[in-house]
């Protein structure tokens, strides 16, 4: 489904007064793979399962979180890690990463099936380069991700922007970096998106919106949309309903009871 995250918030799909942003990956492995392995090995049998969860909660947008794929994948791959600690310089376990052409292939592979099954609109959302650099630091053997500053941020975003054209031609709603931070690996430097040039060139070049996906809200590149979170524990009946916004942004937890996620989904019409 070729829209993008500007004309959805415009006019909902789903009727709603705001756009709801959906990441459902959590939920979804629990409910429907009842925590089983999410089936990244078979590119029709991911998107069958990604769409399952996209009709049954009916998001206006719904995030595709390839950081999900790199994370198992990069478990199951002990060379890759061996390649990633070769050299102890900042950023080079990165660089080694993303540069995997086996591994980028088959996220590409994923991500064109995706898109090409959609039910609807589709965010892609991958680490932002500061959260990958910090995610893959140990590799240098450091675990002082605290030191990581704006200009090694800076210089890990060409790496990511490199990676990211082998999927920007494809008709996403948007890309967002996911600036949340991974517990225990605060960095100490606030980054910009203004800082990942590179990126914001590639995303520009195939004419798609970027935004930064932090832990209270969504903001939305040369735009002043911004997107309020609603907590997880609003899907566990726990939480009041959001204030208003632009769009909102959720993340179901795999807690969740099923017959709760609908009752709350009621009251987001």
């Amino acid at each position: 489904m070729n829209a993008n995250l500007v004309s959805v918030i415009a006019n909902p799909p789903s009727g709603r007064a705001t756009a709801l942003l959906l990441d459902h990956h959590d939920y979804a492995r629990a409910v429907f793979l009842r925590n089983r392995a999410v089936p990244w090995g078979d590119p029709t049998a991911y998107a069958r399962f990604f769409n399952q969860a996209q009709g049954l909660q009916a998001p206006d947008l719904a995030i595709f979180d390839l950081g999900y794929f790199y994370d198992d994948q990069l478990s199951q791959m002990p060379a890759l890690e061996t390649a990633m600690a070769a050299k102890k310089r900042t950023g080079y376990a990165l660089r080694t990463m993303l540069g995997d052409k086996d591994l980028a292939g088959k996220a590409a592979e994923i991500a064109q099936t995706l898109i090409a099954m959609a039910s609807g609109a589709v965010v892609l959302q991958i680490p932002s380069p500061m959260q990958w650099l910090c995610a893959t630091h140990h590799f240098s053997g450091s675990t002082q991700v605290e030191d990581l500053d704006v200009d090694d941020a800076e210089n890990s975003s060409v790496y990511v922007a490199a990676w990211l054209r082998a999927l920007a031609a494809l008709p996403f709603a948007a890309v967002l970096l996911d600036d949340r931070p991974l517990p225990g690996k605060q960095p100490s430097k606030t980054v910009d998106l203004g800082t990942y040039t590179p990126i914001t060139n590639v995303t520009a070049h195939y004419r798609l919106i970027a935004g930064m996906r932090r832990e209270d809200a969504v903001s939305i590149n040369e735009t002043d949309l911004r997107g309020t979170v609603i907590p997880d524990e609003f899907w566990l009946g726990t939480a009041p309903l959001p204030s208003a916004a632009d769009f909102h942004v959720t993340h179901i937890p795999e807690a969740a009871i099923p017959e709760t996620v609908l009752d709350q989904l009621k009251k987001l019409k």
